[in-house]
Order: C-alpha cells, then sequence, then structure tokens
C-alpha cells in the first residue's frame, strides 16, 4: 500500500528534485506559499516551498524500489528511523491539499494558528511566563504582541517558536 514519506532536499533544490522523482514516476507533493521577496529595492511576490529543503513522496515500501530516491538529483536522502523510511499520516498531506487555492498555492491564512485577540503566553526570552494579547503575524516568522507590562500596554515583536496558546 502506497504511503506518504519525507525526502530532505539539497539547498534551493526542491522544485528541481521534484521533477527528477516524477521522471521515475514517483507521485510527489511540494506545498507551496506565495512569499514577498525583497532584493535591490524591488519588492516582487515569489512561489516559495512551504517547508524548505523538503518534499514529500508517495511509494510501497514493500514494492517500489524506494532506495533509487536518495540517488535522485536533488536529493539529500529520506527520512529515516534505522535505516527504514519514517511513513507520514495521510491526514498531513490532505489537510495541506485542502486548503490550497485553485492554483494549487497554500494561502498563509490558512495556516496561522492564532487569531488577532487571542489569549498567548510567552514561554522563552525576557518576558517569558507573561502573558499577551496576539495581534498579528508579520514577515519572517514573527509575531506582534500586545503585552501589559509595568503597567502599560506595548506592543512587541518576537519569534513565533516563543509563545503558545492559553
Amino acid at each position: 500500500m502506497k504511503q506518504w514519506y519525507v525526502a530532505h532536499t539539497q539547498p534551493l533544490k526542491e522544485k528541481y528534485a521534484k521533477s527528477h522523482l516524477l521522471e521515475q514516476d514517483f507521485e510527489v507533493y511540494l506545498p507551496c506559499i506565495k512569499k514577498i521577496r525583497r532584493h535591490a529595492r524591488k519588492v516582487d511576490e515569489v512561489l516559495a516551498p512551504l517547508f524548505p529543503r523538503y518534499l514529500f513522496v508517495k511509494f510501497d515500501i514493500e514494492k517500489d524500489r524506494w532506495s533509487k530516491i536518495n540517488g535522485t538529483r536533488g536529493i539529500s536522502s529520506l527520512i529515516t528511523a534505522n535505516y527504514v523510511p519514517v511513513q507520514l499520516s495521510e491526514q498531513i498531506i490532505y489537510e495541506l491539499k485542502k486548503n490550497e487555492n485553485k492554483d494549487g498555492i497554500l494561502p498563509i491564512s490558512s495556516l496561522e494558528l492564532f487569531s488577532k485577540g487571542d489569549k498567548v503566553k510567552i514561554v522563552e526570552g525576557s518576558f517569558k511566563d507573561h502573558n499577551a494579547i496576539f495581534e498579528s503575524f508579520t514577515d519572517k516568522d514573527r509575531v506582534q504582541l500586545l503585552l501589559n507590562f509595568l503597567g502599560r500596554e506595548m506592543k512587541v515583536l518576537l519569534p513565533v517558536t516563543l509563545i503558545e496558546s492559553t
């Protein structure tokens, strides 16, 4: 039975690896998002992998010659445990695909874990164990929070990894 597995790609080679896997008749899923790129005073929107350096490959571990994936151009290796590829839940792929728009792109809004006004707790850093109100996501995996500190409300920017919902 075919299942989904995760392949680690070489840097910036996700699309290259995908095309080579497709040529070998593997089913491949590379979820993409639109991202703002700022370079040389220009701002444009580009398509970028949701999970940089990773893509998903579907195959039957018993019947398919999956070991050739590691030798595919653009692939570093399959993610394994004890030399056996680690299976990914079908539900994860289903949920990602379900949220894609008609162009096959995942809108950032479908991936947001918090909504404006949600109460969150800061779990690391200078404001550890303080509660705050989620305001918005910003670029570069950061969030804007409204924090009541020393009797004043102030806005702070923190990496999203430093907060959790309460």
